[in-house]
């Protein structure tokens, strides 16, 4: 009986993943195109390159249905070849070229944020992030701004490399357990930023395990800090809860009253 909630949760994870050929992601697929080909016109010059990156790269994006905040992190790299400016300057340029072309327009909203510019389209934003790239002896190095407009290394291909590592390693299920644990996030307004709970799951041993067993582990491994609210503390608790009456119920083989537990803290 067990192996239901195993296909249970399966199935949920696939709900929640943002597929290929759904219409959500024709329209990113398309705006974000038009976004390129607009930064491309308008800053070509002051650019080395631009890419994707974050949950939309990694393939761990939740469909908006799921989770409102869903947004496309995008890398704008400046080039600093003449002489490198602040953070800030940086951004201004994001955010005058998002004035430009978008503000007002559509529809659209423009935000200047830290540490990025965002870009609202159809619902969906995007979040332009500034960047610079310092070349060493053996690599090149990735600087964003952090919150208080100073420089902070970053790298975005090895978080996607680790995941995918990990993934593999573990049966394809460390990505269905992150839209899992996304959407409980989402459905509990969020007391973890979506990153770091993505991190923390991609870092978790789950050999041996299936999607269920993984689940109930990343779960049971979640700890809150002693400086967290009091209520990310409490969401922590009934989530944990919750899952151990879960457990209870598939030991007695009542899947229907697992059914309803899992409800309680994942959107279906």
């Amino acid at each position: 009986m067990a192996s239901t909630i195993v296909t249970y949760l399966q199935s949920l994870s696939s709900k929640y993943y943002l597929k290929n050929d759904s219409n959500e992601i024709v329209k990113i697929d398309n705006s974000l195109s038009n976004l390129l080909n607009n930064i491309d016109k308008e800053l070509g010059y002051l650019i080395k390159r631009r890419f994707v990156f974050g949950s939309y790269d990694r393939d761990t994006i939740l469909p908006r249905d799921y989770d409102k905040y869903s947004d496309i992190d995008l890398m704008v790299v400046f080039n600093t070849t003449d002489f490198e400016r602040t953070p800030e300057t940086y951004r201004t340029w994001l955010k005058n070229f998002a004035d430009k072309y978008y503000k007002d327009r559509y529809g659209s909203e423009v935000v200047k944020e830290y540490p990025t510019v965002t870009i609202r389209l159809n619902h969906i934003k995007y979040d332009l992030v500034p960047a610079k790239e310092e070349k060493g002896f053996f690599s090149t190095s990735l600087y964003i701004p952090n919150k208080d407009s100073i420089w902070q290394q970053t790298d975005p291909y090895s978080i996607k490399e680790n995941l995918i590592e990990a993934n593999t390693k573990y049966n394809s299920i460390v990505r269905p357990i992150i839209r899992l644990m996304k959407a409980w996030n989402a459905k509990s307004n969020y007391p973890y930023n979506s990153y770091e709970l993505e991190l923390f799951i991609t870092e978790q041993n789950f050999y041996g395990d299936n999607i269920q067993e993984g689940f109930f582990h990343a779960i049971k491994q979640l700890s809150p800090n002693w400086n967290d609210s009091q209520t990310k503390k409490d969401k922590i608790e009934i989530l944990k809860n919750k899952i151990e009456q879960v457990i209870i119920c598939i030991n007695n083989n009542d899947i229907i009253k697992a059914k309803q537990h899992l409800h309680h803290v994942l959107p279906y």
